[in-house]
């Protein structure tokens, strides 16, 4: 898989299709990818950098710990090295709300399900133009468009409302649920 990087889109919230907010995007569209942190912000494009704020040897972190009502905050500042992007930059990431596609496999998995769960992939593509705002297209993400990929490639995918569907969304949700006392 590789090396990429983490991208922040500051003032814009990306969705999948369904209209939940995808909060970690990646990229390998910068160069040398190497889990570095990208923030953007209208056409301005930094990388947050960890180093020292006294500009001498020392490598002296500026972080803090706070309170905040019931919470703790630990807050750590970075140096902002502003970054020319490419002319197109490929994000990605899946959407954790959205129902994951459904394939019935050949045979029992090392877990002992005969259900594949494939996450729904949202990718968009940011445009840098000089002296322009970033302009976002999303180029994947159906729902549809991914059961008909599957399907394509010969994987037998369940419909939403097939009875074996339904008992692996139950006895997921059940796993995910605290036991219940009775």
């Amino acid at each position: 898989m590789g090396m990429f990087d983490h991208v922040v889109i500051l003032e814009e919230l990306l969705t999948c299709p369904a209209g939940h907010p995808l909060g970690d995007l990646q990229a390998k569209s910068f160069s040398e990818p190497s889990m570095s942190t990208y923030l953007i912000e209208g056409g301005r494009v930094v990388r947050a950098t960890r180093g020292s704020w006294r500009g001498d040897d020392e490598e002296e972190e500026r972080s803090a710990w706070r309170i905040h009502g019931d919470e703790a905050v630990h807050e750590t500042l970075y140096r902002l090295e502003r970054v020319s992007p490419p002319a197109g930059v490929l994000v990605y990431s899946h959407c954790a709300h959205c129902e994951p596609v459904l394939v019935r496999t050949d045979r029992a998995t090392l877990w002992g399900d005969i259900v594949q769960e494939h996450r729904l992939f949202v990718e968009f593509t940011l445009q840098f133009a000089e002296g322009q705002p970033m302009r976002v297209q999303r180029v994947s993400g159906d729902r549809e468009a991914l059961m008909d990929e599957l399907r394509r490639t010969g994987l037998r995918v369940l419909e939403d409302n097939a009875p074996l569907a339904v008992a692996h969304r139950e006895i997921q949700r059940a796993k995910r649920e605290p036991a219940r006392r009775f």
